[in-house]
């Protein structure tokens, strides 16, 4: 008995070509290994960015950030170069860790010791007020006193913080000086008569209308008056201001034949006052030169 379907031969699945990877593939691949690393990169820069330890450093006038591998804070001013004197202060201590964006400041310290003077009203023990001589003159003597204290003053940063009393001393020491008036009766010129030149001479007088005198000018065309006086200008400039106690103020203005050397004639107002100063010995301060009494 014939069969009515005819055997059909199997079929077999269709043999697909093996999956290859051209250069266009490759090319994608690439491409997004490129784009991955784009956007991961910022992330984990910042991310490294955000780890990294910071100083916001304050010293010496200025203030800087400073990025740092360092773990302390010792270390980073090793790393900066930063020293600190041994007064100077520091915040946070220097074995504290750093952190991000940790403030520090440093604060430099300075001690000294400083002087200051002040000055006390003196004690005047004698003095002696001058008409007669060309201008007002006041001369006095006596002791100024003074207070002499030594501070231990301490800076922050160039600015005061704190003052410590450490010494006072009051000194005290002679003054002997000259005060000169102008036309007014204000004073213009004050002289320290300890510390200008003295001359020890031999005094004589003269006035006018003495004899011994052949006119009443002087040797620089001053009348003759009280004040001023004949000298040797090999010894005492012409023009010099002086000062003679018991005379008082005068000025080298005249010379005579017999004024040589250590000599000194005083213009004085009649015979009678010349006695008193006629081979009198005197301590003569030379104070200055100037073309006007």
């Amino acid at each position: 008995m014939s069969s009515d379907f005819e055997s059909v031969p199997p079929v077999e699945p269709p043999i697909e070509p093996p999956i290859t990877t051209g250069p266009r593939k490759r090319h994608r691949y690439f491409l997004l290994i490129i784009s991955a690393a784009l956007v991961l990169f910022p992330f984990a820069s910042g991310l490294y960015w955000w780890r990294t330890p910071s100083v916001i450093l304050t010293a010496d006038g200025s203030t800087r950030k400073i990025y740092t591998h360092q773990n302390t804070l010792a270390d980073l001013l090793k790393e900066q170069k930063i020293t600190l004197g041994k007064a100077d202060l520091i915040s946070p201590p220097l074995n504290t860790r750093l952190t991000r964006n940790m403030p520090v400041k440093i604060t430099r310290v300075k001690t000294t010791l400083e002087k200051y003077v002040k000055n006390l009203p003196p004690t005047i023990r004698w003095q002696t007020r001058t008409r007669a001589n060309l201008r007002r003159a006041l001369a006095q003597k006596g002791e100024a006193f003074g207070r002499l204290e030594i501070w231990r003053m301490t800076y922050y940063d160039g600015k005061e913080v704190s003052r410590k009393l450490v010494k006072k001393i009051t000194q005290h020491h002679p003054f002997f000086t000259l005060t000169l008036f102008n036309d007014s009766g204000f004073p213009f010129k004050k002289y320290d008569l300890l510390k200008v030149r003295t001359l020890k001479m031999l005094a004589t007088g003269y006035y006018i209308g003495d004899p011994m005198v052949p006119g009443d000018e002087t040797r620089m065309g001053y009348k003759l008056q009280r004040g001023l006086v004949a000298v040797d200008p090999a010894v005492i400039p012409l023009g010099t201001r002086l000062y003679i106690p018991g005379y008082g103020y005068a000025f080298a203005a005249d010379t005579g034949s017999a004024i040589k050397g250590m000599r000194i004639d005083l213009a004085v107002k009649d015979a009678k006052e010349e006695k008193r100063y006629n081979h009198r010995e005197v301590t003569v301060y030379l104070l200055d030169k100037t073309k006007k009494w």
